[in-house]
């Protein structure tokens, strides 16, 4: 799927679109309809899910989720019909995570950007929507960019 006009989704995004009670939810939950009917061409990876299963886990989420209920919302992102795109992650997206994390000198958790962005970029994915604008924008000259939503200060969905 190395394809520039695909827009990878964080976390923050499912997280919103699933929390009723998270101030995103309305712009975030559009986003998602949009991406699961094809009208965004979207994708995620594997570990941008874990991390909404935890979020949705945390016993401050709003409403907490149990496991079960946790792993059903998370399975209601991807499963067909969504159009919703998971990028593999192998050898190759290690290495390059490895490499952004050395270059950014990134510590702890936040390993967990570069192999977001690494993904994305050996997908050939450049587009990333996100809330977490601070945690994307050391991976612009790296060549992500953020592209929304549109309560951040960048543009819309091209």
């Amino acid at each position: 799927m190395a394809q520039d006009n695909w827009i990878l989704f964080d976390a923050g995004l499912f997280i919103g679109a699933l929390l009723d009670g998270d101030p995103r939810h309305k712009e975030a939950f559009e986003a998602v309809e949009a991406a699961r009917k094809g009208d965004i061409l979207a994708c995620t990876t594997t570990s941008i899910l874990s991390e909404v299963y935890a979020a949705l886990t945390w016993v401050k989420a709003m409403p907490p989720h149990s496991p079960a209920e946790a792993a059903s919302a998370v399975r209601s992102l991807i499963d067909p019909p969504s159009q919703i795109q998971i990028l593999s992650d192998d050898a190759n997206v290690s290495l390059v995570m490895l490499y952004l994390a050395e270059k950014h000198k990134l510590t702890a958790r936040r390993v967990h950007d570069a192999r977001h962005a690494a993904t994305a970029l050996i997908h050939g994915v450049s587009k990333v929507y996100t809330y977490d604008v601070d945690d994307w924008k050391a991976f612009e000259p790296d060549g992500i960019s953020i592209t929304g939503p549109k309560s951040n200060i960048y543009s819309e969905i091209e």
